[in-house]
């Protein structure tokens, strides 16, 4: 099909071909998406009947035909190894398919984290650093709740571990786990001995390396108001496509020692994402299985 671009002729002309030959997954997903795309624009069969939104057509194709440039993946893992060399390093493949970043703004009405240069997909570090600090938190929270036989209020355990709440929860813990949480993740305007590595691909998979999914809000009025209208079952389902990380795909991590620090937690760190990719997942949609990982070593 043949798309419209909001542009003089011959300029139109130019996108729609530089749209086709562009290696660069990000600029073709966010700055060449036609007008079509962008508005709700119906596809109609050879009967005039509807069946379905031009953009969810347009975002299949793309994922579909789209192919990453090896050379380029390559020179973006081994710029990484470069950059992470000292540090605790492994590699991790998808049990599902991963979106991080979907919240973001845009035409497109999705977000995904792709990388501004290179337009492939990466896990930044300050999500993985969030994500091992709250599974950690969770492991310290059910060591207290065996000993005091009731739940535990993650926030008010992260305050006394930042010590900004009188000691009484982490009294229960072992000194040596909140002496290493405190070094990891540092204290009250302390940072923590560990930096955390965006992850990033470390090959070209076989199959497509995006995949497009749907999600179905029911409740259309409630969420375009912001709970301004109480939600109803007489609202019209709008489903609304969007581009994941497809399964499978293997990615790099890396957690490092910050330069002041005096103390290495590397191996401990890189065991607690590890099973935090595993147990928790990373990124939007993780309570429907987005984001895990496949199960960490035993050892290494």
């Amino acid at each position: 099909m043949s798309y419209t671009y909001l542009a003089p002729t011959d300029t139109a002309k130019l996108l729609e071909q530089r749209a086709k030959d562009c290696k660069n997954f990000g600029l073709r997903l966010m700055r060449y998406a036609p007008k079509e795309v962008i508005e709700p624009t119906d596809r109609y069969d050879d009967r005039g009947r509807v069946i379905g939104k031009e953009r969810n057509f347009w975002l299949r194709d793309l994922c579909k035909t789209f192919k990453p440039d090896e050379a380029l993946v390559k020179s973006a893992y081994e710029r990484w190894k470069a950059m992470t060399e000292g540090a605790a390093r492994f590699t991790a493949r998808l049990q599902g398919r991963l979106i991080v970043g979907l919240g973001g703004k845009g035409a497109m009405e999705f977000g995904i984290t792709l990388h501004r240069v290179t337009g492939l997909p990466y896990v930044p570090g300050s999500a993985l650093k969030g994500l091992t600090r709250h599974y950690f938190l969770i492991r310290l929270a059910e060591e207290i709740e065996k000993r005091h036989k009731e739940p535990v209020s993650l926030d008010a355990l992260e305050r006394e571990l930042s010590q900004e709440a009188p000691e009484n929860l982490i009294k229960a813990l072992d000194s040596d786990l909140v002496t290493l949480y405190r070094e990891m993740f540092g204290l009250q305007g302390n940072a923590g001995t560990c930096v955390f590595y965006d992850a990033v691909l470390t090959e070209v998979p076989r199959y497509p390396l995006f995949t497009v999914d749907v999600m179905t809000p029911h409740f259309v009025k409630y969420y375009r108001e912001s709970g301004g209208q109480a939600p109803s079952d007489d609202d019209n389902p709008n489903p609304v496509a969007y581009v994941t990380v497809s399964e499978g795909v293997r990615f790099a991590f890396a957690v490092g020692k910050r330069r002041t620090a005096d103390k290495l937690h590397l191996a401990d760190a890189r065991q607690l994402l590890r099973e935090a990719l595993y147990m928790l997942g990373v990124g939007s949609k993780t309570a429907s299985g987005y984001g895990v990982f496949e199960p960490p070593e035993q050892k290494g």
